[in-house]
């Protein structure tokens, strides 16, 4: 017998002589292959191949059945160079191979459709129109989409991205200036009513002790235009001077002991019966109020940079004209503007930044925006302290920063809501741009607009032009009725509270009205709890700064909705232990632990509920709750107030907001 190899498979030659019944015959094959005999001539020499046939002899053995009648000898395959052995009992192609491999094609059909459906997922090749997945309705699979496009094209975190991330950090550096420097500018200073020119010879101290209240608000209703001083002494001073009464006093004189500059406070003379700094307070925090829900719309119709651009203008210059105010009306007026203006500075800078970034770094970076706040407290400490006329010191916090007008014309547009917008021009302009800076303009796809075009939302996609005349008169007659599927511009304020996210933007608003109530609360009334003005505030940023920064790690141990839990809880249970403690340091000393924990909060926050919202209207959501801070900031002042009913009244407040603010959170689903 003759043992062939060919195409990896074992045939057999079954051809031999009529003496070899050893090596060639069927015989011997059926019944144990190769026998152990010389090979022949031309024979490749295998020592043992068994295979086994023997429950198949038999009925190959057996002549054909006389009913069935003679059957014609089939072909033996054997010799066919396609072949193997099995190939003489089943053939090459028979009814039952073409059966089942036409079963066998179908299932290619299930993995041709999850790879190939996708491109119709994206496009109706038909009407060249978008897909219902990218209609404005299906918001949350769209923005998923462009997150992951962009962040194929641009990256998660690039040099190109990292370097504006952190010009658009100072902006919040900017709004935090306007914001805290007012605490500054109303400092608290000794004052006692005013004495008459003809009386300026006397002392402060015995001016005081004879002619006013202890609070230095009521004078002695004596006629002073009689007295004189002299010689150390009172001249015609009633010898009843004390049983006339008082008046309230109209002109008032206050302590040179930081210096000669003035005080706001001291400017406008706000103290006693005209102590209105509350209500100067929440002229700004209206405007905030108002720029937090505007400034969505306002971004999301004309753009992230040129909103963030004009209001940087606003804001500027309008800050430069409120240190020229020649009225307490005229601050306040401008105070609301400045309030709009910066308000709609840090919610826009924040939006731009999360949107250049993907992936984990949209949190990092997202925090780290918010770093400059704390930096911020520090610096204005420092700029106050040397600084201490509050017209000085708002034209150095206002003008410079008219630098940063500069950037405008470099700095980069949202990409997500320019692909958002349909404006692919202005979109590949940027991604090459970042591509040139970031060395990786040979990675681009040469045909990545097409996939860009594919993704941009059916609401604002340009009409497919009519090809035929007869098309003209159809598509006129379809005009008249509306198009379902063409949802046209979206209005934030019904997706917000639409039946998906209605639940989100009232846990959203809890819990920034909570948080901003203990954060400001801390933060603007801190020389309430006592001490030193400037170095509280310094120390406090400090550590809120480092308390930024260990957030970060904490965020990405243990998620950032666990994180804001815990510091919402921690700061409430700080500000109630405060009734624990006997001492003032020790009540300043949990405040301040409050407003660290607190500040790391603030810093998380807007990433978190920017994450809550797709692109279409995450500023708006983002506003949202910054309305909830706005009002939180006009109730601020007013919150202080219960100190007069008893001085630990107001950190009780915010100790209750922190519980409550901590289970609205644990409400909040989780995001990556």
């Amino acid at each position: 017998m003759s043992g062939v190899l060919r195409r990896g498979s074992l045939n057999f030659d079954c051809v031999g002589g009529p003496r070899d019944k050893g090596r060639g015959s069927l015989e011997a094959n059926l019944y144990g292959g190769y026998r152990e005999t010389r090979p022949g001539p031309k024979t490749p020499e295998i020592s043992v191949i068994a295979l086994d046939f023997r429950r198949y002899s038999e009925d190959l053995k057996k002549p054909p059945s006389a009913e069935l009648g003679e059957q014609p000898p089939s072909r033996d395959l054997s010799q066919d160079v396609d072949s193997d052995v099995i190939s003489n009992f089943l053939g090459h192609y028979t009814r039952w191979s073409f059966l089942w491999t036409l079963l066998l094609c179908l299932f290619q059909l299930p993995t041709t459709f999850h790879l190939f459906m996708f491109v119709f997922q994206l496009t109706d090749v038909r009407s060249d129109e978008a897909s219902p997945m990218l209609a404005d309705g299906n918001m949350e699979n769209l923005d998923h989409l462009h997150t992951k496009l962009l962040e194929r094209l641009l990256g998660c975190l690039t040099p190109w991205q990292g370097m504006w991330c952190a010009l658009l950090s100072i902006f919040q550096a900017i709004c935090t200036f306007h914001i805290f420097v007012y605490v500054f500018q109303i400092a608290p200073k000794d004052f006692w009513c005013a004495r008459p020119e003809n009386l300026l010879q006397m002392s402060v101290s015995e001016w005081r002790n004879i002619s006013q209240s202890s609070n230095g608000c009521l004078l002695l209703d004596v006629d002073y235009s009689q007295v004189t001083y002299e010689n150390n002494q009172l001249i015609n001073w009633p010898e009843n001077a004390t049983d006339l009464g008082y008046r309230q006093c109209w002109h008032f004189e206050f302590s040179d002991e930081d210096g000669s500059a003035k005080t706001l406070v001291q400017e406008f003379e706000l103290v006693c019966g005209r102590d209105i700094l509350s209500l100067v307070e929440t002229c700004f925090l209206v405007g905030a109020a108002a720029g937090a829900v505007l400034s969505g719309w306002i971004s999301d119709r004309f753009g992230r940079r040129h909103t963030l651009m004009a209001f940087v203008t606003i804001q500027s210059v309008f800050g430069g004209i409120l240190a020229f105010s020649t009225s307490v009306a005229m601050f306040m007026s401008l105070r609301v503007i400045i309030g709009f203006a910066s308000m709609t500075v840090t919610v826009v800078s924040f939006v731009l930044v999360v949107e250049l970034v993907s992936g984990k770094w949209r949190t990092v970076i997202g925090i780290l925006n918010i770093l400059p706040v704390a930096i911020s407290y520090v610096l204005s400490a420092g700029l106050a302290y040397l600084i201490r006329d509050w017209r000085h010191l708002q034209l150095a916090i206002s003008w410079p920063w008219l630098i940063m007008l500069s950037i405008w014309f470099w700095l980069p547009e949202s990409p997500r809501w320019l692909l958002a917008q349909g404006r692919l021009d202005e979109l590949c302009g940027l991604i090459e741009r970042a591509a040139r800076m970031n060395g990786t303009s040979a990675s681009l796809p040469s045909n990545y607009r097409k996939t860009l075009e594919a993704a941009v939302p059916r609401s604002v996609q340009s009409p497919p032009e009519a090809t035929t005349t007869t098309s003209v008169e159809s598509k006129a007659v379809e005009a008249d009725a509306p198009d379902p599927s063409e949802s046209g511009p979206v209005n934030p304020l019904m997706v917000v509270f639409s039946a998906k996210y209605w639940r989100t933007t009232c846990l959203t608003l809890v819990i920034w009205l909570t948080l901003i109530i203990i954060y400001f609360g801390l933060t603007l009334h801190l020389s309430n709890l006592g001490g030193n003005i400037y170095i509280n505030s310094a120390v406090a940023g400090t550590v809120e700064a480092v308390s930024i920064c260990i957030s970060i790690l904490v965020v990405l141990k243990v998620g950032i909705r666990r994180s804001l839990i815990g510091y919402m809880l921690l700061p409430g249970l700080c500000c109630l232990a405060t009734n624990l403690v006997s001492t003032q340091t020790g009540v300043i000393a949990l405040a301040t632990i409050a407003k660290c924990l607190i500040g790391a909060n603030n810093a998380i926050i807007p990433t978190y509920t920017a994450m809550q919202y797709p692109t279409i209207v995450r500023n708006f959501g983002v506003g949202m709750g910054n309305l909830a801070s706005g009002i939180a900031l006009i109730l601020v002042p007013f919150l202080w107030q219960l100190e007069h009913i008893d001085p630990l009244l107001p950190l009780n407040v915010m100790g209750v907001c922190g519980l409550i603010g901590a289970v609205a959170i644990s409400l909040m689903k989780d995001v990556e």
